[in-house]
């Protein structure tokens, strides 16, 4: 029988961020289980999003993600990131990057990304989301953390964002500006900073006409179980005849 592993060639779609990226795949995050689902048997969701970091972290650990090896396989790329950045330097220096440090960070990624074969248009900046400072200071209250943010920061970080989108050529998601655009923008928020099922839902509501022009390309796998031969399946399955 001919060789049809294909979990190296899959197409993929990588996940980049902190906490917002993280938890994606959960009951409240979920905006990555639900573009899974959209994707399903076309192209491989994979998450990369490690909880707490800013730009100048990720920038150095994106070559250890992906290299000149993946980009073939790559149909897209997004980048969330901002929620720690914008943290007030005073009271969470240790998360903090000042805002030109932040536009300039996403910057050297994008250029990363294209030095590995990847194209402008497969890259997506999603901004920070919002945040309802009183609901995010109950949180920090209660872990007897200081609460270092500022709805305002977190709308000049989205800014920034959107800034350096245009600047590199790439798409974005304004996250920021779409939520403030509802009225009750909170009940996206499921804590304050990070999102709820709602907001998870209003995401993947922005980003999935982006993603569907990046994969349009792409063919469901494998025919459908009633299009199999049964009498001969290797016939059917094998992706030498597919």
């Amino acid at each position: 029988m001919a060789d049809c592993n294909l979990l190296s060639i899959w197409p993929k779609v990588v996940l980049i961020g902190s906490s917002g990226t993280q938890h994606c795949f959960g009951s409240e995050g979920k905006w990555g289980a639900l573009l899974a689902d959209h994707l399903q048997r076309k192209c491989d969701v994979i998450n990369r999003g490690f909880s707490g970091y800013n730009v100048r972290w990720c920038k150095y650990l994106l070559p250890q993600l992906i290299s000149e090896e993946d980009a073939d396989v790559i149909a897209a790329v997004t980048i969330f990131l901002g929620t720690n950045d914008s943290n007030d330097a005073t009271l969470n220096s240790k998360q903090h990057v000042p805002l030109e440090e932040y536009q300039e960070g996403l910057n050297e990624m994008v250029e990363y990304l294209q030095s590995a074969g990847l194209e402008r248009h497969q890259i997506i900046l999603i901004t920070p989301p919002p945040c309802d400072v009183k609901a995010w200071e109950k949180e920090c209250t209660a872990k007897g953390r200081p609460m270092a943010k500022s709805n305002k920061t977190a709308g000049e970080y989205a800014k920034a964002c959107v800034e350096a989108a245009n600047e590199c050529g790439t798409k974005c998601v304004d996250l920021y500006t779409a939520m403030m655009k509802n009225e009750g923008w909170e009940e996206y928020l499921h804590d304050g900073l990070h999102l709820s099922s709602k907001g998870s839902e209003f995401l993947f509501g922005l980003l999935r006409p982006l993603i569907d022009q990046l994969t349009s390309n792409l063919k469901t796998r494998f025919p459908l179980w009633d299009q199999i031969d049964e009498k001969n399946p290797e016939a059917s399955l094998c992706l030498d005849t597919i």
